[in-house]
């Protein structure tokens, strides 16, 4: 019947001059819905119906081709946010695969793998103590200034212009030096927990058991952050 139908259309479209003779010539119909959801076909969709889902027909009615309706900007944006999702998850399993290489290649067996980290936080500890020893120091001297321009003061005499611009410079100096002590706290605890992290990731790769925590819930094998 919808053969009958497409081939009565195309008849009736040559006999009136209408622009799906351009249709016939090619040998397919394409049909959509229209705003009365009736079915209307033609050599090609009006604008108006163009974003929704097109069938392709050829000359005998069969079906040849289903264009699908255009997308929503929601479900553009969706298919971008899955799209960026499953990129993201790709790139950390690329990035794990190539770690988990770089523990298996560089380490014989656990042990060597501690020894090294070990030695990483033995260095963060005598920088992180280093800097402590700085903020003692610059605190001790901006203590050392003040008291010596209040010596000044009250014996009614003039401050030298020295003494407070090496207060200033000691009272920068106690700020830098207590920002450099957090900053490598920060960086220690880091490290403490990445070194977790690779103990744990080696035991798996290797297929080794993790040593049950002691009574205080440490383990063995594990370092903690000095205060």
């Amino acid at each position: 019947m919808f053969r009958k139908s497409l081939r009565r259309l195309g008849l009736a479209v040559l006999i009136g001059g209408m622009p799906m003779l351009s249709a016939q010539a090619a040998g397919s119909i394409v049909c959509w819905t229209d705003e009365n959801g009736r079915r209307a076909c033609g050599d090609r969709v009006p604008p108006q119906y163009a974003s929704q889902e097109r069938k392709v027909y050829d000359a005998s009615g069969r079906l040849i081709e289903t264009l699908p309706r255009q997308k929503t900007p929601e479900e553009i944006e969706a298919e971008q946010r899955r799209a960026a999702m499953l990129e993201e998850r790709r790139r950390r399993a690329e990035e794990q695969a190539a770690y988990d290489r770089y523990l298996l290649t560089t380490f014989t067996d656990l042990e060597e793998l501690q020894r090294s980290r070990r030695a990483q936080l033995e260095q963060l500890d005598s920088r992180l103590e280093r800097a402590r020893v700085t903020l003692r120091e610059n605190r001790r001297g901006v203590e050392q200034l003040k008291a010596q321009i209040a010596d000044f003061e009250a014996a009614g005499r003039k401050v030298p212009v020295r003494l407070t611009n090496e207060l200033a410079t000691f009272e920068k100096a106690v700020i830098d030096s207590a920002a450099a002590v957090e900053s490598l706290r920060a960086e220690r605890e880091a490290a403490q927990q990445k070194f977790e992290q690779d103990v744990e990731r080696y035991r798996i790769l290797k297929g080794l058991e993790t040593p049950a925590a002691d009574a205080s819930g440490e383990s063995a094998d594990t370092g903690s952050t000095p205060e």
